[in-house]
């Protein structure tokens, strides 16, 4: 008998282990279900979050919020638009509608509702009729939901970038409205780069940009090396003195002069000089002109002839002026540069602000 009684026992015990398992498992497969639409719609978020970043313009922006954004917050009907730092609206896009002369008046409609949200300082908030209000709803589509979720795009100065506006008739949950912010902050950020031209058409147009500028900047350079502008400039100059002999005779032809090496660029064998000493105009042919090499960043010798007959150097000179020199663009200009500044830094020495600032 007491055999029989825990046989029964035994079994009803299994099936209470039985029913209890199914249960448990049940509630996890419940709980997976669950789980698996959440990380659907979080893996879902970070895709298009991804997507952003790979856009090149506002419009692909607009296009891919409104079409992309139902794969894991269902809507039957979204509007996105952009607006200055002022309210200014931009553009707005509606999902499936393009613009034509027929969907004019659709467009028009929701330029004024991204008018109305964006004075309205609303953070994400859900639209009713009420909210909307009886004159907004007179000119409403019919086919369009007049309840749904508006939810601002602010940039990093918090100012408004833009708005979402999802339209449909359930409401929206408190975990979908959280990650609706998160893609509207993402949304904010994207603008602003495009914007600055971090990425996108704007930042690859402004590279190809910067490698144009530095390939003319750089053939402006070295062609103007190439484009000799007359100045005159004072060197050093000596009677030259012939192999063999301690000094020069007193009636020498040619004379020896240490030009910089800037001023003797475009200086070569058969140039010719002009130069006044007293009053007096020589006219020189240069002879010889030492090699860059030799003379690295010194002066370079340049040993010249007097030209005409009976015209002899005198012997007193010590330096003199060449009125015809020349050099080359891009030197002039950094001379020119560099004396403006000389003259405004004695200038600004020489006033009394700066005196007493001193």
């Amino acid at each position: 008998m007491a055999t029989k009684i825990d046989m029964e026992r035994s079994a009803h015990n299994l099936d209470v282990d039985a029913v209890a398992e199914a249960a448990a498992d049940a509630a996890y497969e419940k709980a997976d279900r669950q789980d698996s639409v959440g990380m659907r719609a979080l893996a879902g978020l970070f895709l298009l979050e991804h997507e952003f970043r790979r856009v090149p313009r506002h419009q692909h922006l607009a296009r891919l919020i409104v079409n992309r954004l139902n794969r894991f917050a269902p809507y039957d009907c979204a509007l996105f638009w952009t607006c200055s730092r002022r309210g200014r609206i931009y553009d707005v896009t509606i999902s499936g509608v393009a613009k034509s002369r027929g969907t004019k008046p659709v467009l028009k409609w929701g330029r004024g509702v991204a008018k109305w949200l964006s004075k309205s300082k609303w953070t994400n908030t859900q639209i009713s009729p009420s909210l909307i209000g009886e004159r907004r709803l007179k000119n409403w589509p019919v086919n369009i939901p007049k309840s749904g979720l508006y939810v601002p795009m602010h940039g990093m100065d918090a100012k408004l970038r833009g708005g979402i506006l999802l339209l449909r008739d359930t409401g929206w949950s408190q975990p979908a409205r959280v990650m609706l912010n998160q893609l509207a902050e993402a949304a904010a950020y994207t603008l602003d780069a495009l914007d600055t031209g971090v990425h996108g058409r704007l930042a690859a147009r402004g590279k190809r940009k910067f490698w144009l500028l530095s390939f003319v900047t750089i053939a402006l350079l070295g062609g103007g090396f190439f484009i000799p502008v007359e100045t005159s400039v004072t060197v050093p100059a000596q009677l030259a003195v012939p192999d063999g002999l301690k000094r020069a005779p007193q009636g020498s032809r040619r004379i020896d002069l240490a030009v910089a090496p800037q001023n003797a660029i475009v200086l070569q064998q058969g140039s010719r000089l002009i130069t006044t000493y007293k009053g007096k105009t020589y006219e020189l042919e240069v002879e010889y002109i030492s090699p860059w090499l030799s003379e690295s960043l010194n002066d370079r010798h340049v040993r010249a002839r007097v030209i005409g007959r009976g015209t002899q150097v005198p012997a007193g000179l010590k330096q003199v002026m060449i009125e015809n020199a020349s050099v080359p663009l891009p030197v002039y200009g950094l001379y020119w540069v560099s004396g403006f500044v000389s003259a405004s830094l004695d200038a600004l020495g020489k006033s009394p602000l700066f005196q007493i600032w001193r």
